[in-house]
């Protein structure tokens, strides 16, 4: 922006046809250098008009007249000024008067436009050292001549440096139309991030009430940010939410945040909510690389942090925005995976710890994965190029307060031969898989606290891998046979079914019946080895059971320019039923497109506690033009003809403005069981500024 700063010299040129020049060497560090046809320098007074330009330190002022006091040092300039700042403002005015004694600038009548677009009408300023004071103003990032939204404040201040504004007593418009109100706001004029007021959220619940949402925004440092979240619901009460966000390195970053809520004792007998108060905490983190500089052997590692706690689901609920986790479910799941590898081996170390926020559930008798500990050897050629082995050990900790827990030790080494006949055109594979197990138990009485188990498997395999090129069309086919065979199994110093139930419920052993698998790959891709269609369908045939074949199972895709349609089935010979079938149809062009999909799924004999299915979903967007589009969806349940869930929206976008509203039906679990939440959304977005937004809940 403008800097103001002391006379040092005065240049006036006078333009006639001869030019004339004279400099005034002044007691003062910087110079003003004025231009203009027209020149009078009366005693101490100097006037300038006509096509007047004035260098002034760092920027360039374009006016109708100027005068210059060399007494007072005022510098005052009148009609039509422009002034440019090297930071790429600008300034147009009637009246402007710097003292540059002070290094203060007033204005009357200033438009003042930022390099962010961002314009200022204001009738009196004053600006000293980079701060404008405005009195009664105007902003907006619309059209000046027909702006759709307005910021009309009373008084505010606008520090240059920081390209930071507080307005007081500041109402936003819609054309002509009163939106919104606060006493102060404070924001950035550029896209930069900086403290202060975010726009609040405004909702409605039949059940909590009129809920405000007022987020605060510190940005502590370039990598590190806070938002403090507070919240009122009328009719349950209060809470807040602050999330820490940082960048700790080129390579990784975090999130944490903290959430309490406590309600009315009137709602929690209402609703019979068992906890009044909902809090909890969620760390999101993850890095490409934790030791990765001091690991040898070009190896390479990772972390993964994905933990929730919570004493309920309702902590999750009340959040507007909610953290990235496994689904706002009632059995909610932490994460902790640390890998690492290189081209030979692998190395893994994993936590899952879940908590059961469900009524009537001893969360206690959980089961907790703290750790698992995974080592594998990936595929390498011994004796020959033919012959291949890996190896995977694991070690579990299953654990938990109240219940029988467990550790685990498990081996597994596959080994491999393979060759081709005729040229490549038949490969065969024989393995053999070798699996070994010990298993030792706590918290609780048992026949034997420990148990061991051991078994192998062989598998054959006859397959091909055919191509043919047909010219525009390149056709692969991938038959395979693979036979499956159990070998010998072996367990001390008991057998499985002499374990307790407690110990059995924890895990399963045993080797897969003796089957033969048929399975059919194809895939058609055009002359730019784009894939147009595939098909993949498998069945299997067991000797020793009383119904020889299993599904049938059949997965294929057409894909046509901008069509694609899709089905995966499973059909049971044995009930003559199809088991499941998803399906779906997409159409997708530039301007619009859309999803039409069925799934369905029955609960069969051998599979009593599936759950039934068969619902239509539908989704579309259309995008009318640059500024319009629209979107919605449906799931429909076909056998109980009602509406699951289902939203229908759109967004209008401009410039300076854009706007996203829709309507919805969801379904939320709560403390209390699911419930079905409509929910009317509006969000104003005011480039550059940020957004207001509403939701409507029924």
């Amino acid at each position: 922006m403008i800097r103001i700063g002391f006379l040092l010299r005065v240049t006036f040129i006078l333009v006639l046809g001869i030019v004339l020049s004279t400099n005034l060497l002044l007691a003062s560090l910087n110079k003003i250098e004025i231009k203009a046809k027209n020149i009078e320098v009366v005693n101490s007074i100097v006037t300038a008009s006509n096509d007047v330009i004035v260098n002034y330190d760092t920027m360039v002022i374009k006016a109708t007249a100027a005068k210059f006091n060399k007494k007072t040092k005022i510098l005052t300039l009148d009609g039509n000024i422009e002034t440019i700042g090297y930071n790429g403002t600008k300034e147009h005015s009637n009246h402007m008067v710097i003292d540059t004694n002070t290094n203060e600038v007033t204005f009357e009548e200033l438009f003042l436009l930022s390099e962010n677009d961002v314009w200022i009408i204001s009738k009196n300023v004053n600006k000293k050292d980079k701060i404008y004071k405005f009195n009664t103003s105007v902003i907006s990032s619309c059209d000046v001549s027909n702006p759709l939204w307005t910021m009309r404040f009373s008084d505010s201040i606008y520090d240059v440096n920081k390209s930071y504004m507080k307005v007081y007593n500041a109402k936003l418009y819609m054309w002509d139309i009163p939106i919104f109100y606060t006493p102060y706001l404070g924001f950035s004029i550029n896209k930069k991030r900086s403290s202060g007021l975010l726009f609040p959220l405004f909702g409605y619940t039949s059940e909590e009430g009129f809920i405000y949402e007022q987020p605060i925004f510190w940005a502590i440092a370039p990598n590190i940010d806070i938002e403090v979240n507070p919240q009122l619901r009328s009719e349950r009460s209060s809470g807040v939410y602050t999330t820490l966000r940082f960048v700790d390195s080129n390579h990784s970053e975090g999130t944490l945040r903290l959430g309490y809520f406590e309600d009315f004792e009137s709602f929690t007998t209402k609703y019979n909510v068992p906890n009044s108060k909902h809090y909890g905490y969620e760390f999101n983190y993850y890095s490409t690389e934790i030791f990765a500089k001091n690991l040898t052997h070009n190896f390479k590692d990772g972390l993964y942090v994905n933990t929730t706690y919570l004493n309920d689901i309702d902590y999750l609920r009340l959040q507007k925005n909610n953290l990235s986790h496994f689904g706002l479910t009632p059995l909610q799941e932490s994460r902790i995976n640390y890998f690492a590898e290189n081209n030979e081996y692998y190395f893994g170390l994993n936590a899952k710890y879940f908590i059961d926020t469900r009524i009537n559930v001893d969360d206690d008798k959980t089961l907790q994965i703290l750790p698992a500990i995974q080592f594998h050897k990936y595929l390498e050629h011994v004796i020959s190029k033919n012959f291949t082995y890996s190896l995977d050990f694991k070690m579990n900790n299953f654990d938990r307060k109240k219940g029988s827990i467990m550790k685990q030790a498990e081996f597994n080494v596959p080994i491999e031969f393979t060759t081709s006949f005729f040229d490549d055109f038949i490969s065969i594979s024989l393995r053999e898989e070798l699996y070994y197990s010990k298993f030792f138990f706590g918290n609780g009485d048992f026949v034997s606290d420990d148990y061991q188990y051991y078994s192998n498997i062989y598998k054959a395999k006859i397959f091909t891998d055919l191509t043919k090129d047909y010219g525009n069309i390149v056709h692969v086919l991938q038959p395979s046979i693979l036979y499956v065979k159990p070998g010998v199994e072996d367990s001390s110093p008991i057998e499985f079914s002499q374990l307790d139930n407690e110990q059995k419920e924890l895990f399963t052993v045993g080797v897969p019946k003796e089957q033969i698998k048929f399975a059919l790959s194809q895939y058609f891709y055009d002359d730019n080895m784009k894939l147009k269609f595939f098909q993949r369908i498998a069945q299997t045939y067991y000797a020793d059971k009383t119904y020889k074949f299993s599904d049938i199972n059949n997965e294929m895709q057409y894909s046509f320019d901008s069509l694609v349609l899709y089905n995966n089935l499973g059909y049971s010979q044995e009930f003559k039923r199809i088991r499941f079938s998803s399906s779906y149809l997409a159409y997708k062009k530039s301007d619009y497109r859309f999803t039409i999909g069925h799934s369905y799924k029955v609960a069969l004999a051998d599979e009593p506690k599936n759950r039934d299915a068969n619902d239509i979903n539908f989704n579309f967007k259309y995008n009318y033009n640059k500024q319009f589009s629209f979107n919605g969806g449906l799931t429909y349940n076909i056998d109980n003809s009602t509406s699951k869930q289902w939203k229908i929206g759109g967004s209008y976008y401009r410039d300076c403005w854009s706007m996203v509203a829709s309507i919805r039906q969801d379904i939320y679990p709560t403390s209390i069981g699911s419930i079905s939440q409509n929910t009317f959304y509006v969000q104003l977005n005011f480039t550059p500024f940020g957004s207001i937004g509403t939701d409507t809940l029924r």
